[in-house]
């Protein structure tokens, strides 16, 4: 254990830097910020997962797992709410300043598809949707970030059902993904694949064998849109290890450049060195995505697209995945979650945290996942996050 033992001693130090050097900043919110991209605004809170226990054929993870030889640095990224409603030009700019004044490289861009065509496949929305991304794909790339853009949510007429989360047509999708990776090449260097589809929030009904055809309709249509731009399978929301084997039996292996998931735990407020206790997701559930993937031949990278901890207090009776952690915590929980990831999963190569700054949608829960407060005072997860890019930037 000697690298984790080195890397914790070396996020220690540069935490005390951090926390000396990171300056400090306050522009007004628009208390009308509202979690989502396109007009109308969703505020539910993350329900119970429908499915909390991995398949009975896995075993406990241990407390501790040998130290790996990783060849490639691990790259960090943060989310990057620029799209969601309420949220301004100047608000963009300075989320874009923040991650990149955390040390991280990436920017994680949600776009609802509805943002770009609402009206029909013919056409963009080239009044106000398309602009609404392009200011915002710019104002990232102006502060020198990479973007991931996810995209996902379909329109009303690309789908089969009713909702933001109704089941979408593959060839429709394909060609406006295709168009994305077009018109922002050089600039959008990945594309993530729509956003935990193994759950009814965000497709519904969660169904594998449906994404795994939406992603290989993706795969060539982006390809043929910007060759260089990295395909990344949307991200599972847990360590979703019967959703990705039934991904893996529909045959869906071959249609992304990068794996990714949420390794979020099931008890919100759970370190993320805690162990498997057999029943509930952890963090630890990492260790049998990655055995699920070396038992499918899947040596493609990982990315996990997101990963938080809330900052509020706990009420009475509050619902396992409700549950907050305090400012010292969750800086804590960050630098345990670098740490495990950078020195143990060598398949995992980028990390995005979320999210860049708290919301004020009256969720308490949702609310506060943020490196930043909505006044944009820093929490002291940022200083973490800064310390654990600086560590990990070190030869």
């Amino acid at each position: 254990m000697k690298a984790i033992t080195w890397l914790a001693a070396t996020l220690s130090c540069c935490l005390l830097l951090a926390l000396g050097a990171a300056p400090t900043s306050a522009r007004p919110i628009s208390d009308n910020a509202r979690k989502y991209l396109s007009r109308t605004a969703t505020t539910t809170a993350k329900p119970a997962p429908t499915t909390t226990t991995t398949p009975s054929t896995t075993t406990p993870v241990p407390n501790t797992l040998p130290t790996t030889t990783r060849t490639a640095r691990l790259a960090s990224g943060v989310q990057y709410t620029a799209m969601w409603q309420g949220v301004t030009d100047a608000d963009q700019k300075s989320m874009a300043a923040a991650i990149a004044q955390s040390g991280s490289r990436w920017a994680r861009l949600d776009v609802a598809w509805a943002t770009l065509q609402p009206t029909g496949p013919g056409s963009y929305d080239l009044g106000w949707g398309v602009p609404m991304v392009d200011r915002a794909v710019a104002n990232a790339t102006d502060a020198g970030l990479d973007v991931l853009l996810t995209l996902y949510w379909a329109p009303e007429w690309a789908t089969v059902g009713t909702g933001k989360a109704a089941h979408p047509d593959p060839a429709a999708y394909a060609r406006a993904a295709q168009w994305v990776a077009a018109r922002y090449k050089g600039k959008v260097k990945a594309i993530e694949v729509w956003n935990e589809q193994n759950g009814a929030r965000f497709w519904n009904p969660a169904d594998p064998v449906a994404y795994t055809r939406l992603l290989q309709a993706a795969y060539p249509a982006i390809k043929a849109g910007n060759p260089d731009t990295l395909v990344v399978m949307g991200g599972l929301e847990y360590s979703d290890t019967a959703f990705l084997q039934q991904m893996y039996d529909a045959g869906v292996k071959g249609s992304y450049d990068v794996n990714a998931f949420h390794p979020y735990p099931a008890i919100a407020d759970q370190s993320p060195l805690a162990p498997w206790d057999g029943t509930k997701w952890t963090v630890a559930n990492m260790k049998t995505y990655m055995d699920v993937m070396a038992r499918n031949g899947d040596t493609t990278p990982v990315w996990l697209t997101e990963l938080g901890w809330s900052t509020h207090t706990n009420w009475t009776g509050v619902e396992n995945w409700n549950r907050g952690v305090s400012d010292a915590v969750q800086a804590d929980y960050l630098t345990q979650m670098y740490t495990l990831v950078n020195s143990q999963y060598p398949q995992v190569t980028a990390l995005f945290w979320y999210t860049v700054r708290d919301t004020a949608l009256g969720n308490v829960q949702q609310d506060h996942y943020g490196l930043v407060r909505t006044d944009w005072s820093r929490k002291p997860a940022f200083a973490a996050l800064q310390a654990a890019n600086l560590a990990l930037s070190l030869p």
